[in-house]
């Protein structure tokens, strides 16, 4: 059951005490604030925001509520996209990605498109272990961004998910831009891990690329934000590949301390499925054979 607007404006405003004059402020009366309690005006966008405003609540926090305090449709599969972590977790991928298919049956959207985009084309590596067939649902992908003036949360997680499909030069200039647009707005991007996993990707297209002195950058860049974040997942990730590149540049000793850090986080934090993924990811990138 979803609520008509007025009857939720209504409910925050009595939950938090405050009167219909006091909503109403300098903005309107408070008999049009009166009637849009009511369901009998719609307001204004600036009266709207005034209201959201004065109620200290956000546009979503007021949606959630409408719908019984659910999410659904579009809201639901731009939660759980904003969910996802790392390229590793399949079944959620593919969960999000029916999701999209269910939704786009009756609705034409574009950021759901490229959401369903997205998650065929870390499907298609997951299996294919290779990019080819992952490219062109990254192409169609870029194809609107591209053409964007700004990158807000949604398509600066989008690309975060497709940048290193593309050749180095491209993938790198791609995500330079992002970051900056990161920074720009880094009060009020949605995801605060975003930054971090940015960092991350650089460092492993850098380390594919045997780029090992720029891979080494952006590793050690990657340890100090998600130290500052207290993202310890992707301190783990960021750990295991510090020592992949240092296995790469001949100090293996050294490499093999930052490999068993980063495995002993995953191991503390009982993430077995990442622990998995980053042995994979060093039999597969260095010449070091550990156990699983």
């Amino acid at each position: 059951m979803a609520y008509q607007l007025g009857e939720v404006l209504k409910k925050v405003r009595q939950s938090k005490r405050y009167t219909q004059k006091y909503v109403a402020g300098n903005e309107m009366s408070r008999a049009t604030y009166a009637k849009i309690e009511a369901c009998n005006m719609q307001p204004t966008v600036g009266k709207f925001m005034h209201i959201l405003k004065k109620l200290d609540i956000t546009y979503e926090e007021l949606t959630y509520i409408q719908h019984s305090y659910k999410l659904n449709g579009k809201d639901e599969i731009i939660h759980d996209f904003f969910q996802l972590s790392f390229s590793t977790e399949t079944r959620k991928i593919q969960s999000l990605n029916d999701k999209c298919e269910q939704y786009l049956l009756n609705n034409s959207d574009n950021v759901v498109d490229d959401i369903r985009s997205a998650c065929k084309a870390l499907i298609s590596i997951h299996f294919d272990k290779s990019f080819d067939s992952a490219l062109p649902y990254a192409k169609k992908i870029w194809d609107r961004l591209s053409k964007l003036d700004n990158w807000y949360s949604i398509e600066l997680k989008l690309i975060n998910n497709i940048f290193f499909f593309f050749p180095l030069e491209t993938a790198i200039s791609i995500a330079t831009k992002a970051l900056q647009e990161i920074d720009r707005f880094s009060y009020i991007i949605r995801n605060t891990d975003l930054k971090s996993s940015y960092l991350l990707n650089i460092t492993i297209l850098f380390i594919k690329n045997q780029k090992y002195l720029k891979a080494l950058d952006y590793a050690e860049k990657t340890i100090n934000e998600c130290k500052l974040i207290r993202r310890y997942e992707g301190l783990a990730v960021a750990y295991e590949r510090k020592g992949m590149v240092m296995i790469n540049m001949n100090n293996e000793k050294e490499g093999l301390n930052y490999i068993n850090k980063g495995l002993s986080i995953c191991k503390v934090l009982g993430l077995n499925s990442l622990h998995d993924a980053l042995v994979q990811e060093i039999h597969e990138l260095t010449n070091i054979n550990l156990q699983r």
